[in-house]
């Protein structure tokens, strides 16, 4: 599956504690730094094991390029890494997640809600989904939400909402909205981070294989 991806992140840092130079009692706000890119991200479904995809993930878009990762899609979305290999980008992570063969579930109905609690070493969150509307066996719209904390030495917490147009019948989201904000703090220093996502589902290359 072939996605046409447009990527924001910005990134501020605040530093609490007094720098050194600044008046007593100031806080003292760095500039933003941000990113914008254009261009794919690219899944192909290599495998299917007890409910999860295994899934070959890769990113061209500019400064957020990245080389081809596998991670196991599981049923709710939660994703996991296989040995010797680094961790998805935060918009790779995101397409992913909706890649997930549970997602939508069965028999639902517009106005309900249903929740997945995620949980791996140093990472949990809770996402909570919503069908706003049923445009046709093969088309409707989604919400979410989700709150999330990282433990560890990348230690942070954040929130993710989302729109998201999803085809029931392919089990693949054709396009969605995503904002999500990450926060962490280092030393005296809080770092927020911002990412704003908006894919396309471009080709389904499943269909030819």
């Amino acid at each position: 599956m072939r996605f046409d991806v447009n990527v924001g992140v910005q990134a501020q840092n605040d530093m609490r504690a007094r720098p050194a130079g600044a008046q007593a009692g100031a806080d003292a706000e760095h500039p933003a730094a941000s990113v914008t890119s254009h261009g794919t991200i690219v899944c192909d479904v290599v495998g299917v094991s007890a409910g999860n995809l295994l899934v070959d993930v890769t990113e061209d878009a500019g400064e957020r390029s990245s080389a081809t990762k596998r991670v196991a899609v599981q049923s709710d979305g939660g994703l996991m890494y296989l040995p010797n290999q680094g961790t998805l980008n935060e918009e790779e992570a995101e397409l992913a997640s909706l890649l997930a063969p549970g997602l939508l579930g069965t028999d639902r109905a517009v106005g309900d809600s249903w929740t997945f609690r995620l949980s791996s070493p140093n990472y949990s969150a809770t996402k909570t989904f919503r069908l706003t509307q049923i445009v046709s066996q093969e088309r409707v719209s989604l919400s979410f939400d989700e709150s999330f904390t990282r433990t560890g030495a990348e230690a942070a917490t954040g929130t993710v909402t989302g729109t998201v147009v999803y085809d029931p019948a392919g089990l693949v989201p054709l396009d969605a909205k995503i904002d999500r904000l990450t926060r962490s703090e280092d030393a005296g220093t809080y770092t927020s981070r911002k990412l704003a996502l908006d894919f396309t589902l471009e080709e389904d290359t499943r269909a030819k294989h």
